[in-house]
């Protein structure tokens, strides 16, 4: 039997109020509120509320630019990208679907293929809920991640490596190399890789201004401690959704505010 995957808590005061109740119907023959007449053009009714759309997405290229410094040389400089992906924000079943369009070139077979997207698919599932004003989602918007496989219209093509492969020096599990080059034996690097996808920066040494290690108390990378962007086999941390929060507060508009907060907080 599989498993349902957990219902996040209340989100309190995060997300809108319920709905008010409709008011009761006056008695036979009473006048509408307000004394109009009936069938009069002031017939008191309450202009309805707009519908909220079952579903809207939002197609994601953002420029990313991270500065990796007080680290390894071959680690130290400023480095950009695009992050690419789809964003749907289903209004009315209150969900969050991040979908990644991936179009692999190399050697690889179809269980290694199925590998890359049970751990990805498993990593950043299930782990956060984002609470958001509008819609009436009171228990939040879980968030989860879908990875397809195309031939076309990919948002990125990724190279299969063999185990061994290197770049600039780098070498990551299996093979895997950078966000576009992936080991075919490798389901750890990769879930980090795909965060990059996603628009997260590196969470080494000092990076954007950030020191990572606490002042050395911390490894620069793979601490023990660390988040995903640190340390791949760990979980993302809430953080780590941020740019696809900003997609959900665009989509469902009106000035919505979102805040992303882990399952089971």
């Amino acid at each position: 039997m599989s498993k349902s995957s957990p219902k996040p808590p209340s989100c309190g005061g995060a997300t809108s109020s319920p709905a008010p109740a409709a008011p009761a119907a006056p008695p036979a023959g009473a006048p509408p509120p307000g004394g109009a007449a009936p069938g009069g053009p002031d017939a008191g009714a309450a202009p309805a509320a707009p519908p909220c759309p079952a579903s809207v997405t939002r197609e994601v290229n953002d420029r990313v630019t991270e500065t990796i410094s007080n680290g390894d040389p071959r680690w130290n400089g400023t480095y950009s990208w695009d992050s690419k992906y789809s964003v749907t924000t289903d209004r009315q079943n209150c969900t969050v679907t991040i979908t990644m369009k991936l179009k692999v070139t190399g050697t690889i077979t179809d269980a290694q293929k199925a590998a890359w997207k049970s751990a990805i698919e498993t990593k950043w599932n299930n782990k956060v809920y984002m609470c958001c004003t509008g819609c009436n989602c009171p228990r939040g918007l879980p968030v989860s991640v879908v990875v397809q496989y195309v031939d076309s219209g990919e948002h990125y093509t990724v190279a299969a490596q063999t185990p061994g492969a290197a770049e600039g020096g780098r070498a990551g599990l299996g093979g895997t190399t950078s966000m576009t080059g992936w080991g075919v034996d490798d389901t750890v690097d990769i879930t980090h890789e795909f965060g990059h996808m996603l628009g997260n920066p590196e969470e080494y040494y000092t990076t954007n201004g950030t020191d990572y290690t606490e002042g050395g108390t911390k490894l620069p990378v793979r601490d023990p401690s660390g988040g995903i962007m640190n340390n791949p086999a760990n979980n993302p941390l809430p953080r780590n959704y941020d740019p696809a929060k900003g997609e959900a507060e665009k989509a469902l508009g009106g000035g919505a505010s979102c805040s992303t907060r882990a399952v089971g907080t």
